[in-house]
């Protein structure tokens, strides 16, 4: 017995967007793939309400288009969704905060003086340079065992030296 069921246009795209639904929530995690499985389910509802039934390479082009039209439609959503419980570093106020070095800085040790205080400080581990020197402006990225973590901003020519 063969599955007629699935013959028909509209059943298929139901199945098909389910399935595809319930692999990208389960498996992947909401993923652009969400997309092409909405695409197909609103074809599914389409060829439902008006009775009209294509034929495979139309259904297909349906779906495409359904899902381009879902896609631009819900992309910043998604991202806003996806990138929702990313959470800004709030440990310390002086996360952020801009300042001059005061000393020669490295990616394992130095010392900045900041607000009438001497900071134990570092760079970032990413960081494009080597040494920051004395008179070069970072950003504070971090504090980590009550010392700073510093990285470069860009432009102060002459103050780094690079890797």
């Amino acid at each position: 017995m063969e599955p007629a069921f699935l013959y028909d246009p509209a059943n298929a795209s139901l199945v098909a967007g389910l399935a595809l639904l319930g692999f990208d929530i389960v498996v992947i995690g909401l993923s652009p793939a969400m997309f092409v499985a909405v695409g197909a389910l609103v074809t599914s509802a389409l060829l439902y309400a008006t009775g009209w039934r294509p034929a495979p390479v139309e259904t297909l082009a349906l779906i495409a288009g359904a899902s381009l039209f879902v896609a631009l439609i819900g992309w910043r959503p998604l991202r806003r969704f996806q990138n929702a419980d990313i959470e800004e570093d709030k440990s310390s106020d002086l996360i952020g905060r801009e300042l001059i070095a005061t000393h020669e800085v490295t990616k394992t040790h130095g010392t900045v003086f900041w607000s009438g205080v001497e900071w134990q400080a570092r760079l970032v581990e990413n960081a494009h340079v080597e040494i920051l020197a004395p008179g070069a402006r970072a950003r504070v990225v971090g504090v980590e065992n009550l010392a700073l973590v510093l990285a470069p901003i860009a432009g102060e020519e002459g103050s780094t030296h690079s890797k």
